[in-house]
């Protein structure tokens, strides 16, 4: 039988955005009426939240005190979802139709083995796109193609690496199957998306950007509460444990030393511009894998229980260089 929005629970996290949050459920509540059940994890947790919440219909509020980050976010309101397959849209975006979640339905339907899917979004200007997915690159980086500008890459569904959390649905089911949870808790935000990606590929699923009407995505709503080199500190950390937990002895033997050796130079040339902070930033980031060592090597034997396909045949599938234009703008500026 062919799944509708009726099979969809879409999971909202905000910290202190009622505004935006609002705006999204009302985007929400004009295309899909009350179809998908809607659960908003609060990670500061108000009563105007809770109030707001409360009267859209078929909306479950979740407070969450302590801001356990999107990742803790997420993780909570997992019980609270009852459909079998999970939206993640963050709280600055505004979907314009209901097609835009639907054809992520209707590919998945149709195609068993896609694990997680993202759809099509626009900056807030409504031409420049948002990202499409993301490839890995051989010395452990992403690059995503299409991000602030129009694409031809992004006119087509295409297999991708990892999806993106602001607009990503995945099959419920499978969490049993990439270690039983959605996120790394301890990871708080950033790069938590790409290691369950990364989870479900070792699981033996796929992961596809799905061309579809694009959904409006702001940007930025809630990072601005954050400092810039505090967020960079921990996506690399993020970056670290990831790729330490889920690479073969192997892979990690040829990728790591090309993350770690990109991310020494980057330190090392911000010290020299003054930018003693950064460079702080980086040497931790460096150091991290050392202090999680314990956490890492657990994760590891979780991958290994979970292991269904080699790291060459996902690097078959989703590993690739960006063009030589992008190529060099990406090590200019990561020096």
């Amino acid at each position: 039988m062919k799944s509708t929005l009726k099979d969809v629970s879409i999971v909202i996290v905000t910290y202190k955005g009622d505004e935006l949050t609002k705006n999204c459920l009302d985007s929400l509540e004009a295309t899909c009426g009350s179809d998908p059940q809607i659960v908003v994890v609060d990670n500061s947790p108000s009563e105007a939240t809770r109030l707001l919440v409360a009267s859209y219909p078929n909306t479950v509020y979740v407070s969450s005190p302590g801001n356990p980050g999107f990742a803790g976010g997420n993780n909570r309101a997992m019980p609270e979802c009852d459909r079998p397959y999970v939206l993640l849209l963050n709280n600055d975006t505004i979907v314009r139709t209901r097609e835009s979640i639907e054809r992520l339905v209707g590919f998945l339907d149709e195609h068993p083995r896609c694990g997680v899917a993202q759809g099509t979004a626009t900056l807030k200007d409504g031409k420049s796109l948002a990202g499409c997915g993301s490839y890995l690159m051989p010395f452990g980086y992403m690059w995503a193609p299409g991000f602030g500008k129009e694409d031809d890459v992004c006119n087509a569904t295409a297999v991708r690496f990892s999806a993106i959390g602001f607009f990503m649905i995945f099959r419920r089911s499978i969490l049993r199957n990439v270690g039983g949870s959605l996120f790394r808790t301890h990871f708080w935000c950033y790069y938590e998306e790409t290691d369950f990606c990364h989870r479900v590929w070792l699981a033996g699923y796929e992961v596809w950007y799905v061309k579809t009407p694009p959904i409006i995505h702001l940007c930025g709503g809630t990072v601005g509460h954050f400092k810039h080199v505090d967020i960079m500190e921990r996506y690399q950390k993020n970056i670290l444990f990831s790729l330490n937990s889920n690479l073969s002895l192997l892979s990690r033997l040829f990728i790591l030393p090309c993350f770690t050796t990109l991310l020494a130079i980057h330190g090392l040339v911000h010290l020299l511009r003054g930018h003693a902070d950064v460079f702080v930033a980086d040497m931790r980031s460096l150091a991290s894998p050392i202090r999680n060592r314990p956490k890492i090597l657990a994760a590891r034997r979780q991958i290994s229980r979970i292991r269904k396909v080699s790291d060459f045949k996902i690097f078959n599938a989703v590993m690739r260089l960006p063009p030589f234009p992008q190529l060099v703008r990406f090590f200019l500026s990561n020096a």
